[in-house]
Order: C-alpha cells, then sequence, then structure tokens
C-alpha cells in the first residue's frame, strides 16, 4: 500500500507527481489521472494521426532496446578489460 501522505500528496497535486531517484525520474499517477490521459492519448486523431502516434511510439520502443542493449555490451566489455587486468604471479625458486 502506498503511504498515506504519498496519497494526500497525490490528491493535492491533481492525481500526478514526478519522484527523482538518482539520475532517473518516474512519474506517479492515481488509476484515474492514467486513464484519462490514455484516453485523452487517442480521442479525436485523425486516422493518419493515429498511424503517425503508433508509428512513434513503436520506434521510442525500439530506440529504448538498442540503448539497453548497448548498455549490457558495454558491461560486458568492462568485464572482459577487468579480466584483463589480472595479476599473475610466478614462484621463482632461486639456487
Amino acid at each position: 500500500m502506498l503511504d498515506k501522505k504519498l496519497k494526500e500528496a497525490l490528491e493535492l497535486l491533481g492525481g500526478r507527481a514526478v519522484i527523482k531517484d538518482q539520475e532517473q525520474y518516474f512519474i506517479v499517477l492515481t488509476l484515474k489521472e492514467f486513464r484519462k490521459i490514455k484516453q485523452e492519448g487517442v480521442m479525436g486523431l485523425t486516422k493518419q494521426e493515429l498511424i503517425d502516434k503508433i508509428n512513434n511510439d513503436i520506434a521510442s520502443w525500439k530506440f529504448s532496446q538498442e540503448e539497453e542493449d548497448k548498455t549490457a555490451e558495454i558491461e560486458l566489455e568492462t568485464l572482459g578489460e577487468i579480466k584483463n587486468d589480472e595479476v599473475h604471479y610466478e614462484s621463482v625458486v632461486q639456487p
């Protein structure tokens, strides 16, 4: 359950709030506000505007997937670099 103070804040803000956590932003909405936004998003659009909106949503999704893939690749490359920096010791026997 949501904290009572958060619920009160959402009511005061009209059902919407933006929360920042380090470098990421999150939007918190009441279900009523979410449904309202979704309904307003497509109501009154022409067929071509609706097609354009769908295409933009798909393009945004693809871009976010590509960014996630790049991040995963960078993390794997970094792991490879760490392994290459390992120190190897050899025992030397002196006569």
